[in-house]
């Protein structure tokens, strides 16, 4: 029996010895519920530790942070709880900073999308471009290069690539009209279940890896190959990992109605818009000819009658439906009143004069310096360069 030296909370797992066995009882990814504590109550024999507090309390909450309880869970687009606002802070953080302007800050805010956008579409041109080299000669491997972008394929080759000289059968048999293979691979004592249905090319494996992350696990692609299947099975391929991702709608227009027709509609209107762009590369002008040429014979079809009012509310409604809120009937924030500064002219109401504009005292004087003669204000009864008009004693 090992036993480790009498420490308190978490520095028990500066243990080499002790966090090398936790960690494999941990984070094992290919374990089940039932398999993870037997593994847990068995380290903490072997080390003494079955009434240790801290290892107690984490045991009790091991639904919520062990992986084998979300064997089955889609983690493809989950990340840590503050990767996702740390990475957009290190972002924002390289172009604005507390002490620019509001008008500063939207310009910095603008240029960082359009740099976002720039490597989206860099990305983009290179999945649509670039065509990975395939390391077998599997029809499957090549089938994902066309239908992968080339981050998630270089993931899937390294699937097929370990199917391909890793894998082998241990045992086949058929169960009600399902075939299933129990595959192993090289120098590992697990063995994997794999369930495949002839007819619809369904595909499941106990290691669970599609479900996690929803790419096609070594297991599957051996089944797979060895039903000789020339393709990846539809089922099988994530909108989120495919070229064509950003062809298709990707967010649900909410609209203020319930019509479900027109929701539709619109989001197939978009997903026609998306597709054109995508695919419009070398005419872009004459897509934008035929785009204004299609708005001009609209605009021209519009008569000023009640209908067309009728058509500009309709217009407005679909404009409402598309960003998600409606025209307020109270318009709580009014343009704020014109000031009266040097250099913008004078002022009565609602009407601006440019031909006079307000002058500093420096300007005022100099003026009354360059007067040749003064002459005496009935007002003060002084000689000055003013009249009882604009005398400064005047109440």
């Amino acid at each position: 029996m090992k036993k480790l030296p009498d420490k308190v909370g978490r520095n028990i797992i500066q243990d080499t010895e002790f966090l090398k066995e936790l960690s494999k009882c941990v984070w094992n990814l290919e374990i089940e519920a039932p398999e993870f504590e037997e593994k847990w109550n068995n380290v903490l024999v072997e080390f003494k530790l079955q009434d240790h507090d801290w290892l107690n309390l984490m045991f009790e909450m091991r639904s919520m942070w062990i992986p084998a309880y979300f064997r089955d869970v889609f983690m493809g687009g989950i990340m840590r709880t503050t990767s996702r606002s740390e990475s957009e802070n290190n972002f924002f953080t390289s172009v604005v900073n507390p002490h620019v302007s509001l008008v500063e800050f939207f310009m910095r805010y603008e240029t960082a999308l359009d740099a976002q956008r720039h490597c989206q579409a860099e990305n983009d041109n290179e999945s649509q471009e670039k065509f990975p080299q395939c390391k077998t000669e599997l029809l499957i491997e090549r089938h994902g290069s066309e239908v992968y972008t080339v981050s998630v394929f270089y993931e899937f080759q390294d699937e097929v690539h370990s199917s391909f000289y890793c894998c082998g059968v241990d045992e086949l048999r058929k169960e009600d009209g399902i075939d299933v293979e129990i595959v192993t691979e090289a120098n590992r004592r697990r063995k994997f279940k794999v369930l495949f249905e002839c007819f619809s090319h369904d595909t499941t494996c106990s290691c669970k890896k599609f479900y996690r992350i929803g790419i096609p696990c070594r297991h599957m692609i051996w089944m797979w190959k060895a039903k000789n299947l020339k393709s990846i099975p539809k089922q099988y391929i994530l909108d989120r990992w495919t070229i064509i991702s950003t062809q298709k709608p990707m967010l649900d227009i909410s609209c203020l109605d319930t019509e479900d027709d027109r929701r539709v509609v619109i989001n197939e209107m978009w997903s026609e818009i998306f597709s054109c762009v995508s695919w419009v590369k070398g005419h872009e002008e004459d897509f934008i000819k035929n785009i204004r040429e299609f708005k001009n014979k609209i605009e021209a079809t519009k008569n000023v009658t009640l209908e067309d009012t009728q058509n500009v509310r309709s217009s407005e409604h679909d404009i409402e439906m598309l960003i998600g809120c409606s025209i307020p009937d109270e318009i709580l924030v009014q343009p704020p009143k014109v000031s009266k500064n040097k250099g913008t002219g004078v002022h009565d109401g609602s009407r601006t004069s440019g031909s006079k504009r307000l002058k500093g005292a420096k300007e005022i004087a100099v003026e009354q310096s360059k007067k040749k003669t003064k002459r005496k204000c009935s007002g003060c009864g002084e000689l000055a360069y003013h009249d009882i008009r604009n005398c400064p004693h005047k109440a």
